[in-house]
């Protein structure tokens, strides 16, 4: 499975470019943070069974809603981009 949003051939030359021109210096982790956003899929954010256990238990939601909501979450909190 390609770490590439929509398995873009483009997506992946940009990046890798992108990737080329950052470790030389010519752009800065800023920028190279919006390519990051921009061309990869985002990494699940990992989150403990028994913490998705114990809200299910306590307070009766779908587990699989839960985490993509605690995902969510967690994402907007630390400026990631959100799940897909």
């Amino acid at each position: 499975m390609s770490k590439f949003k929509n398995n873009s051939k483009i997506l992946e030359a940009v990046y890798e470019t992108a990737c080329d021109l950052h470790s030389v210096g010519a752009i800065n982790d800023e920028r190279m943070s919006e390519y990051n956003g921009a061309c990869l899929k985002p990494e699940p954010v990992k989150i403990h069974g028994d913490i998705l256990d114990f809200i299910h238990k306590n307070y009766g939601s779908n587990r699989k809603k839960l985490e993509t909501l605690i995902n969510d979450i967690v994402r907007k909190e630390l400026k990631l981009t959100p799940t897909v």
